[in-house]
């Protein structure tokens, strides 16, 4: 009897300590693009737009009125030395000439459409950059048939997910699913390929459809294997972001509308990882579509479930 009730505790502790099983042949295979770029944005951003700095470089801006355009700051003024963080002093040697910041309209650098310029701006005190690089172009002219942005006066978590959107070698490239790694009282590090897109790109949560942060710099390297992006906390300058509406002329919340959506190509034909949003293409029941991470906290759009792959990992599939 002792010699059985010693054997049935055996079993039970070899299955507590085993390693788990593997998964099944007939998983889920994925290919994972590492790390994040971004695909060209499929028209699902038309508030996110084009700044030419007088043909000096460009920068991304996001609409949060038909005459005020959301960005960071060292595309509005010029940056003193490297601009790097933490700043071995000021942050911005002076301003540039706003009549010469032309905002387009469009997907593609080469054929987006100049809408207006810049006549004014409203910029956080002080010369400083890291933690502050934040500002607000307010235009010359409306542009009234795009829907804005709203920047969410409440703050993001890490954990949280994100698309990112801005413009890169001349094309709009959104990120799906981004999360959220690390914040401070001002800034939000996100879990992407860094130095992919110029700087000023909105971060928007991807269940409020709301601007969490702005682009400002990558760390710690663009060619880092573990780099990510840093953004400007958009809570962190709620006031300064509610004054500037003040100023617009379209500015009251009637005109303003909250983008929610999810995954710009969930469910979209790919070939490898790099053609997703998220990163991630699956191939299982006969079928190959872009699809994206899940977990016990992150769950995975209507009509699809958590799936281990084949890889050991969990992401969504098709129901």
């Amino acid at each position: 009897m002792r010699l059985t009730l010693l054997s049935l505790v055996a079993v039970v502790l070899f299955a507590c300590s085993a390693p788990p099983m593997p998964p099944l042949a007939d998983a889920p295979y994925i290919d994972v693009a590492s790390p994040l770029r971004g695909i060209p944005d499929p028209g699902a951003d038309p508030a996110v737009v084009l700044l030419d700095l007088a043909g000096e470089g460009h920068c991304t801006g996001a609409l949060l009125a038909s005459d005020v355009v959301l960005t960071a700051r060292r595309c509005i003024a010029l940056p003193w030395g490297d601009a790097s963080c933490p700043a071995p002093g000021p942050g911005i040697a002076n301003s540039r000439d706003l009549a010469t910041i032309r905002v387009l309209v469009g997907d593609d650098a080469a054929s987006a459409v100049e809408r207006a310029r810049g006549r004014a701006v409203v910029l956080p005190p002080g010369d400083a950059l890291c933690g502050a690089d934040i500002a607000l172009l307010l235009l010359d002219a409306t542009i009234d048939d795009i829907a804005p942005l709203v920047a969410r006066p409440t703050g993001a978590a890490v954990g949280d997910h994100v698309r990112s959107v801005s413009y890169a070698s001349g094309q709009k490239l959104v990120r799906d699913h981004v999360p959220i790694a690390a914040t401070s009282s001002r800034e939000l590090e996100l879990t992407e390929a860094p130095c992919a897109g110029t700087p000023g790109g909105p971060a928007i949560d991807e269940v409020s459809g709301e601007i969490v942060g702005v682009l400002s710099r990558s760390g710690p390297a663009c060619g880092s294997a573990d780099g990510y992006d840093v953004d400007t906390r958009t809570d962190a300058f709620s006031s300064l972001v509610s004054g500037a509406l003040a100023e617009g002329t379209m500015s009251h919340a009637a005109d303003q509308a909250k983008q929610k959506k999810g995954a710009v190509d969930l469910g979209a034909s790919c070939a490898r990882g790099s053609d997703c949003a998220a990163g991630v293409c699956v191939i299982y029941g006969g079928s190959q579509y872009c699809t994206r991470p899940c977990s016990v906290n992150d769950a995975c759009p209507t009509k699809n479930r958590c799936m281990e792959t084949q890889q050991t990992s969990t992401d969504c599939v098709e129901e």
